[in-house]
């Protein structure tokens, strides 16, 4: 498996205007579903920031690099933790293990705030992002995210939610977010924050399709006249 800018460009170009038409759809079809319709579009812009990241390291340029690094890693350090609890809890039905969500949202927030502030207080100084067997290696700062307590925790707020949630559609999901950790994890653990955050990006247009699926919530009023599936 080989990553490279032109990787991560065409995962972007592809997630672009297929999340373009999952928001579409959402809008149309049930409201709730916003925030997970909107995600393929932010792993697109994330994966723009690691085309940034790997086309300064590419022509030596470790300004260039380090600018893209700080935008890609508050997706992946920052965003995502909070982001899959919140998203994923707003198409739940009332009163469905709205603890349970709600505390996942609270980790994220906090597996976030443990991470990110560190990398942003620097402007990414120190991250040093370097090809390490056609992948990306970033030196991120070590400190209270030492041990194995908040990589857990980042985990569980990355799958948990999927596999929890109600809409039995997005739990495939779930598990495949976990698989994808533990290939990342074992195939490339120096560079395990580029690669998952690349191979959760591919499995995000699996949310394309659950939204071309998606009935019209009852009582919302709106047309169910179909929606063109985007070209691929």
């Amino acid at each position: 498996m080989c990553f490279s800018a032109e990787a991560s460009l065409g995962v972007a170009v592809a997630l672009l205007p297929a999340g373009a038409y999952g928001v579409a759809a959402a809008w149309r079809k049930d409201r709730r579903y916003l925030p997970l319709a909107a995600t393929p579009v932010l792993f697109g812009f994330q994966q723009l920031c690691e085309a940034g990241v790997w086309a300064g390291v590419g022509r030596g340029d470790p300004e260039a690099a380090r600018v893209a690094s700080v935008g890609f890693l508050f997706f992946a350090l920052a965003l995502w933790p909070a982001w899959v609890p919140l998203a994923v809890g707003a198409v739940e039905p009332p009163g469905r293990m709205g603890a349970a969500f709600l505390a996942l949202a609270v980790a994220g927030l906090a597996v976030g705030g443990v991470y990110y502030p560190p990398v942003a207080a620097a402007g990414g100084r120190g991250l040093n992002p370097t090809a390490v067997g056609h992948s990306l290696r970033y030196d991120l700062p070590a400190g209270p995210a030492a041990g194995w307590v908040w990589p857990a925790l980042y985990l569980a707020t990355a799958a948990g939610p999927l596999l929890l949630s109600a809409d039995r559609r997005l739990r495939p999901l779930g598990v495949a977010v976990l698989a994808s950790a533990g290939v990342a994890y074992a195939a490339y653990r120096e560079a395990f924050a580029s690669v998952w955050c690349f191979l959760a990006a591919v499995l995000s247009a699996y949310l394309v399709y659950v939204l071309y699926r998606l009935p019209f919530r009852p009582g919302s009023g709106i047309s169910a006249s179909p929606v063109p599936a985007p070209a691929l």
